[in-house]
């Protein structure tokens, strides 16, 4: 009769044992002291403890990796400052442009033309004395007014402020409205701001 209940015993412990998926490594057995009871429940909470140990690991390792979220940031479009000297024809402002990207040139300074005579001075609209000249780079702009070029293209009136549109790639390139800048003096200074 104890023969058939310590079976019965064991086929119930191997039974929750298979339950607990207790790992195949895991051997018992019995030993004639009697001590099966004290080896399965050692081997089981063993198990137990070192699962929920590695399942605490796991969450602590989980909740302290920090969560990052990716927020797009407004670009910021570049800016620069040149100084436009006016005795300087064609200074080369060592901005690049790209093909469609459009700057917005201002502008603020006085420039005078005429080796400091009176009314020869102006700020970057030119004065109202008109030049005409082939010579000049805009003709029909005021003497000293600030006029541009994107590389070898055809120069433009700048002014105080102009949005401009790159139709090739290059250097965009200042001078004031005159043909004999030797003699000139003061300076523009401008910021071009990409949009």
């Amino acid at each position: 009769m104890k023969k058939l209940s310590l079976f019965a015993y064991l086929l119930v412990l191997v039974s929750v044992l298979a339950c607990l998926s207790v790992p195949a490594a895991t051997q018992i057995e019995p030993t004639p002291s009697g001590k099966l009871e004290t080896q399965v429940a050692a081997s089981i909470f063993k198990y137990q403890t070192a699962t929920a140990q590695s399942a605490n690991v796991k969450a602590t390792l989980t909740a302290s990796v920090p969560q990052f979220t990716a927020t797009p940031r407004p670009s910021e479009l570049p800016s620069f400052e040149v100084s436009v000297p006016g005795e300087a024809c064609w200074m080369n402002s060592e901005v690049s442009v790209k093909t469609g990207q459009t700057v917005l040139i201002t502008a603020t300074g006085t420039v005078n033309t005429w080796a400091g005579a009176e009314g020869s001075s102006s700020g970057p609209e030119g004065q109202v004395s008109i030049c005409g000249a082939i010579q000049c780079p805009v003709q029909g702009v005021g003497y000293g007014a600030l006029v541009g070029r994107l590389e070898d293209l055809d120069a433009f009136f700048v002014g105080t402020e102009l949005e401009y549109t790159a139709t090739k790639d290059g250097q965009l390139y200042f001078s004031v409205n005159d043909w004999e800048c030797q003699d000139n003096s003061g300076s523009y200074e401008l910021t071009i701001m990409f949009k």
